[in-house]
């Protein structure tokens, strides 16, 4: 008798666990989805799913706890106690994304990092020898201490065009700060490291129409553009995060 009862008790504490987490999670899924017409669960996953990966990434599972804590809810209410109990990794399992959602991961674990920088008086021959050593596909480029704008290879191609004599590209006394009219303006945002994935997704997504493309995020101790940058995230890391 005491066995059963000590089981019983194990068995009611894990569904207490469950829906614990259940409704932290749910709690979670409406401050992802502000401006949401709806509190239910189902409707709050479709739409944080589709402008979140991670959501992506546990959407299946968490379609199915819901069924379950309906389940449980329902026999619960019902008879006055759990007539059925999720299995030990389910309760792990949801609790782990429970707190996931509730400390969600930092910017920089989706940033390139170190950040290969520039300064906007450095001779552009001598910038690209040093752009041939790297990867990247943006640079930032500042001014002393101070971020001037995003090189990017959309302005070299522009900035490559408009040098070119006949069959040659004349580089001589040419400075990175003679390549920032020909890339596009407002297009780079500098934040906290502090910020989370999905307040990056947001500062993407929330982005006018009317605006250039916001094509990096660079992160700094306090997002500061006086700041070393610690991290760099592109739309292309966005996009990584679905693959991941």
């Amino acid at each position: 008798m005491a066995h059963n009862q000590k089981e019983i008790k194990r068995q009611r504490e894990r569904s207490e666990r469950f829906e614990v987490a259940f409704n932290q999670i749910h709690t979670e899924l409406k401050k992802l989805e502000k401006n949401a017409d709806t509190d239910h669960f189902i409707e709050l996953l479709h739409k944080v799913k589709n402008r979140h990966a991670p959501i992506r990434r546990y959407f299946d599972d968490l379609k199915s706890y819901a069924r379950l804590r309906n389940a449980l809810v329902h026999e619960k209410s019902r008879k006055n106690f759990y007539i059925a109990e999720p299995h030990p990794e389910v309760v792990e399992q949801i609790e782990a994304i429970a707190e996931f959602l509730q400390v969600p991961p930092s910017i920089l674990t989706v940033a390139s990092k170190p950040v290969k920088t520039f300064q906007a008086d450095e001779e552009i021959k001598d910038a690209l020898l040093e752009m041939e050593k790297h990867e990247f596909t943006q640079y930032p480029v500042y001014e002393g201490e101070r971020f001037k704008f995003l090189m990017t290879e959309s302005g070299l191609r522009c900035y490559f065009a408009s040098r070119l004599k006949g069959s040659k590209i004349e580089l001589a006394g040419q400075k990175l700060s003679d390549v920032q009219k020909y890339e596009k303006t407002n297009t780079v945002k500098i934040v906290s490291k502090d910020m989370n994935i999905f307040e990056l997704q947001d500062l993407y997504d929330s982005r006018p129409e009317h605006e250039n493309k916001l094509e990096a995020v660079i992160i700094t101790e306090n997002g500061s553009h006086k700041e070393k940058p610690i991290g760099i995230v592109s739309s292309w890391d966005l996009i990584k995060m679905d693959t991941d």
